[in-house]
């Protein structure tokens, strides 16, 4: 079952999350996530994920395109059979999963706010994505649910997209995003990796991105690990608004997965 509209993590408007933590609309069917979403972010500001008759309906599954095979990575996508306790809700639209362009205040901060946007600096050829809920806690307070994307670019490109997120996370620490004539500000800090854990993939990046006007309620994990031409980006919260993790197992399983598609086995 795809992704509702009213589920979205990104992309939703600001109605559109707090129609989902009052319990209306489609929460119920959402499941965890409902209890879950947060203001969720650099792109929930003023995006507002499509509106009107068509976007309430239940929409078919995304169609990845562009020039590299659109089976390959609709096929590499994470499922909930790949990792156990985890629950994956493919996205029902790409609105669900990336926001319109974005500008900021600062330069150095642009490959960050990129990180959402349908029109980076760096396109991508083809992306799809879904809604990752981990269950391994039985604590339902401490679910862990993840807006994913994984995205494929022409040779090269991935790497200097994250040797450019790299480079960003130096000295970008906070923002103003503007998108749709709003504008939103955001704090980001850069979250190391776990000393002596082995890489997630061939690159990757992990820092926090917060609207500064949400509090707790608005802190999320974002982690974006590189396979080859291939990436994958995680946004990631807790039921209970604590500081969320990305359990392992997920971003390794989802490159591993991405690797066999680009070497066709």
């Amino acid at each position: 079952m795809p992704i509702r509209v009213r589920s979205r993590l990104l992309t939703g408007s600001r109605e559109d999350a707090a129609d989902l933590r009052r319990g209306g609309g489609h929460a119920r069917t959402a499941g965890l996530a409902a209890a879950a979403l947060v203001p969720v972010l650099a792109l929930t500001a003023a995006c507002g994920g499509g509106g009107g008759d068509k976007a309430k309906k239940d929409p078919g599954p995304v169609r990845a395109s562009g020039a590299v095979s659109t089976a390959k990575l609709t096929s590499a996508l994470l499922t909930s059979k790949d990792v156990p306790h985890v629950q994956v809700l493919p996205a029902g639209s790409k609105t669900q999963l990336l926001g319109p362009a974005t500008t900021v205040d600062k330069a150095d901060c642009q490959p960050v706010a990129d990180q959402w946007s349908s029109q980076p600096k760096h396109p991508r050829q083809v992306y799809t994505g879904a809604m990752v809920t981990d269950t391994a806690d039985k604590d339902k307070k401490a679910k862990e649910i993840s807006l994913s994307v994984i995205a494929s670019y022409t040779p090269g490109t991935a790497k200097t997209v994250l040797d450019e997120l790299t480079t960003a996370l130096k000295t970008c620490h906070g923002f103003k995003a503007t998108r749709n004539g709003a504008v939103t500000s955001y704090t980001v800090q850069q979250v190391p990796s776990p000393a002596g854990r082995a890489p997630l993939g061939d690159q990757e990046v992990s820092y926090t991105i917060a609207d500064s006007a949400q509090g707790a309620a608005g802190v999320v994990l974002v982690t974006v690990v590189r396979s080859g031409d291939a990436t994958a980006a995680y946004e990631t919260v807790r039921a209970d608004h604590t500081a969320a993790t990305l359990r392992e197992a997920i971003p390794l399983k989802q490159a591993e997965k991405l690797k066999a598609a680009a070497t066709g086995n």
